[in-house]
């Protein structure tokens, strides 16, 4: 791709150093070359738009190479992005089965993926999912990890992730990987081709790929087999849900306060037990399946001598699906007096009464499951043209079409009315329809014919299109510039449109589905947006000033709801002798509302959360807390058969947009050839935060607060606002019948704040041994503070060091102290033997209980190795992932499987192997 100049050295350096701060490898190309710049290459870096004859930059980048991928043995991008040391927090992936659309995510500095921006050669994507970038495409990926929202406008907040593609390919390579975990589940099959050509004039690369992943479940592993709770014996005892195959019902107005069964042996009403819990783990996905396909292509051909076109298109269909335990009749299905099999018939102790209406919670495990199912597509198109003037200034302009539909179909979900009329005696015998009275109260009475009358799928049609035109000219002042060298500066336009629609199921918008909201959800914007760039080189050739750099730049962004707005971003660049660099960034950062964010639908999710009032009598709560569980009318040994509550999530379109401050300082130093070191400090403030309180923070803050005086306790609004209303509790308004908090108000909403700092740091080297080369490298990010403010007025919560909800995903995540990951290889002309170990420090549960058995998710470290045979045209690899099989730790506070199944490895021992062929 590079011409053989000093850029060219230095990025060979850069490939054969790996993964360093990009700065490191091009130190020594100073400020003294520049009589001889304009006779070399120049190019554009991730977070500048002004063309350089280096890889020097104020701001901090990590450059990783298709090699690393390789080496990384992953066969998507999703674990390879997700690994990165300034990543933090939960994201979407194959480790989430509960809550996941599909997709996978990435999330820095863990401020949430809407805040870290992903590109594919500098230009957006519609959704962001990484699965729609092969990895067979790519040549390289950039991580901008300080905000750019004054070069790429809104999102950037955090960073950016920018995807090179391969452009300049000739020949021929088709690659093949079969991956298998120790324990011989989990199969991953990905086959690829990429094929180009050039020639004087142009040329055209073309790539094809296709990845199939199969499930692994919960149940196949010990640790996730059976949803575990502390037994108070200094253990832990299988639970799972109290909605179970036999139906489980109360009432107090009957003598059958709390929850009873009718014992499936005796016949006889008794109190549930744990022994009666359903396990929904043994039939969920642990490792989520999908199958993706893409087809990508580039290309660029010379019109004359100082101007070209070029275009790139694109093409991704993933087919994913998350399998969840059986829908119950959460809802609190009633079962009437007159009901045959109404188990109030008989009280306690035997003796005959007079029968009431009760309300039953039964696990509808007959239909073997809830299953969603996703058929992405996302499509891709970018045509333009590019050129130099005669004074050496390049422009290009581009307009970039992409564009997602999510066609889902969700199986196993509950018509609420029907259900009602198989367990009315009256309701069954008025309807034709109705294929006979239900027994709820004892398990296998669902019949096919009732399964068929009382369910529906559930089919919505998500779709957004992004598109972009833009036009940017970049140059410098030449002879009129600064004494210490030439002015360069950039400039450009852009226009931006945006539009999404949510089309629910025709009988979700009848209310006829269970727990969706059948309200279509669209919209649509656009803005205008102008940005100046400049790079100023102040001092040259003096004592301890070998080169002075000033950058800056301004964006002006117009949206059509929004006031527009200016943000601007300075930078300093000081290289005191040769070897080291010295830089600083200082940004303004903004974020206007995500489309999803506007005009997605709300939905009901059921969340993890923390029970305040557990066993409150004899715990160690606050007074505060244990009044106010008392004041509910809560017995005092109160415990939830379910830590879930029902939430409300959702967009909302009167979102103002967010704004920040990032601050980054280091170094980079390079003492001799193949060595460098590289350390940045970074600061980044966000007001006006779009996101959630949070489950957790909204209860707990709610149950801290006297007689319930938190404005959080506003946002616990009680079952009936649900679509589907729950029957309501006894004593309480804020919960359900089966007594878990219900109704929790998560949408969207400008109200929160974050402040994180930390530390990042790589080092690399590289020396040749006998007949082959050792490449060491470290890199890392310590978090030294992530201040989350859910809600004004209430105390800021620290998260470093912690597991808390995240507040963009809405699940639990590690927000570990420290990340680290270090990569040794030696290659030879014929061998490669390479090893990583990533480490992820300890965290302590943000709600900590003393009372708990398991309150910190334990420090970890993954270790891969992998081996390359090389024979002409053919390289062999094969590799371990996880080579000690390192399990996930137990926690008493989990999401899912036992444990923050977003952040560790669940899967466990990975084994694969790996053709590539080049001809």
């Amino acid at each position: 791709m590079f011409t053989n100049n000093k850029l060219s050295k230095a990025v060979q350096l850069a490939i054969a150093f790996g993964a360093v701060s990009a700065t490191a490898f091009t130190a020594s190309v100073t400020a003294q070359e520049d009589a001889t710049a304009d006779k070399v290459e120049r190019i554009e870096i991730t977070g500048s738009r002004i063309k350089r004859t280096d890889l020097e930059s104020a701001s901090p980048i990590t450059v990783f190479t298709s090699a690393d991928i390789e080496a990384s043995g992953h066969p998507t991008l999703e674990k390879f992005v997700q690994s990165l040391p300034a990543v933090n927090g939960a994201a979407q992936g194959s480790n989430v089965n509960n809550g996941s659309n599909g997709s996978a995510t990435v999330s820095l500095r863990g401020l949430g993926a809407g805040r870290t921006l992903i590109l594919v050669n500098g230009r957006r994507t519609a959704f962001g999912d990484l699965n729609s970038i092969p990895t067979s495409f790519v040549e390289r990926v950039e991580v901008l990890r300080d905000g750019a929202s004054t070069i790429y406008g809104s999102d950037a907040i955090a960073g950016v992730v920018n995807f090179i593609t391969k452009t300049n390919f000739e020949g021929t390579e088709v690659s093949a990987q079969y991956d298998l975990t120790g324990e011989g589940d989990g199969e991953t099959t990905k086959l690829a081709v990429t094929t180009g050509a050039s020639s004087d004039k142009g040329n055209v690369v073309l790539s094809l790929e296709y990845t199939n992943r199969n499930s692994i479940w919960q149940g196949d592993r010990d640790f996730s087999k059976c949803p575990l709770t502390d037994n108070g014996q200094g253990g832990t005892e299988c639970f799972g849900s109290g909605t179970g195959a036999d139906g489980t019902f109360s009432s107090s107005a009957a003598g059958y306060p709390g929850s009873w069964i009718v014992d499936p042996v005796t016949g006889q009403n008794r109190r549930l037990t744990n022994a009666d819990a359903f396990n929904y783990a043994a039939v969920s996905y642990m490792v989520t399946p999908q199958e993706i396909f893409s087809i990508n292509g580039a290309g660029r051909y010379e019109l004359s001598g100082n101007t070209s076109i070029f275009t790139e298109a694109g093409f991704t269909n993933r087919q994913s699906d998350q399998l969840m335990g059986a829908e119950g009749t959460f809802w609190g299905q009633v079962v009437p007096a007159n009901h045959p099999d109404n188990p109030t018939r008989f009280a306690p102790d035997g003796t005959p009464q007079a029968p009431i209406n009760v309300n039953v919670n039964r696990r509808l495990f007959e239909t073997g499951g809830r299953a969603f199912t996703q058929d992405f597509s996302d499509y891709r198109m970018v045509v333009g043209l590019e050129g130099s003037l005669e004074n050496d200034w390049s422009w290009d302009v581009s307009y970039n079409y992409a564009r997602f539909v999510d066609a889902r179909i969700d199986y196993g979900r509950a018509n609420p009315k029907r259900f009602n009329t198989l367990t009315s005696p009256t309701a069954c015998a008025a309807d034709a329809a109705c294929p006979g009275l239900w027994n709820p109260f004892k398990a296998g009475t669902l019949t096919p014919e009732m399964i068929a009358y009382a369910f529906l799928p559930n089919s919505p049609v998500v779709r957004g299109t992004t598109k972009q035109l833009q036009a940017n000219l970049s140059g410098d002042f030449g002879d009129f510039g600064l004494p210490a060298g030439p002015m360069a500066w950039a400039t450009g336009v852009e226009k931006r449109w945006e539009d999404y629609m949510n089309q629910p199921d025709g009988a979700a918008i009848l209310g006829e589905i269970f727990g969706v909201v059948g309200e279509k959800t669209e919209g649509a914007y656009n803005l205008n947006e102008a940005y100046v760039e400049i790079s100023a080189p102040l001092l040259a050739d003096l004592p301890m000033v070998e080169r002075l750099n000033l950058s800056a730049a301004i964006r002006r962004s117009d949206y059509d709801f929004l006031e527009a707005t200016s943000n601007t971003k300075i930078g300093l660049e000081w290289t005191p002798f040769d070897g080291l660099l010295i830089r600083a960034t200082k940004a303004d950062g903004f974020r206007a509302p995500g489309i999803t964010e506007l005009f997605a639908p709300q939905a009901e999710s059921n969340l993890s959360y923390n029970e305040p009032c557990t066993r409150y009598a004899t715990g160690t709560q606050s007074a505060t807390v244990k009044a106010n569980c008392a004041a509910e009318g809560l017995p005092g040994d109160f415990a939830l058969t379910s830590n879930q509550s029902s939430s409300l999530t959702g967009g909302n379109p009167d979102l103002e947009p967010e704004e920040s401050e990032s601050f980054t300082m280091g170094f980079v130093y390079t003492p001799f050839d193949n060595f460098s070191f590289a350390l940045d400090y970074f600061d980044i403030e966000i007001n006006n935060g779009i996101g959630t309180a949070g489950t957790n923070n909204i209860v707990n803050a709610c149950y801290e607060s006297p007689n319930f005086s938190s404005p959080l306790c506003a946002l616990v609004a009680g079952p009936s606002v649900l679509p589907t209303p729950r029957a309501p509790h006894g004593s309480s308004p804020r919960r359900d019948v089966l007594g878990a908090i219900s109704g929790v108000m998560v949408t969207n909403a400008n109200l929160s704040t974050f402040n994180t700092s930390g530390v990042d740091f790589d080092t690399s080297y590289s020396f040749d041994v006998a007949t082959g080369r050792v490449k060491l490298r470290v890199d890392g990010t310590y978090l030294d503070s992530y201040q989350y403010t859910p809600f004004a007025g209430e105390d800021s919560v620290e998260y470093a060091g912690k597991f808390a909800e995240d507040q963009w995903e809405v699940q639990l995540g590690a927000f570990a102290k420290w990340r680290t990951n270090f990569t040794a290889s030696y290659a030879t002309d014929a061998w490669q033997l390479s090893y990583t170990a990533r480490y992820m420090s300890a965290t302590e549960d943000l709600f900590a209980d003393p009372d708990n058995l398991s309150n910190t998710a334990n420090a970890i470290i993954y270790q891969d190795l992998q081996g390359s045979y090389f024979l002409d045209n053919y390289t062999f690899s094969l590799g371990v992932r996880n080579m000690f099989d390192k399990k996930p730790p137990y926690t008493t506070n989990n999401q899912d499987m036992n444990t923050i199944n977003s952040s560790y490895d669940t899967a466990g021992q990975y084994w694969y192997a790996r053709v590539n062929a080049k001809f």
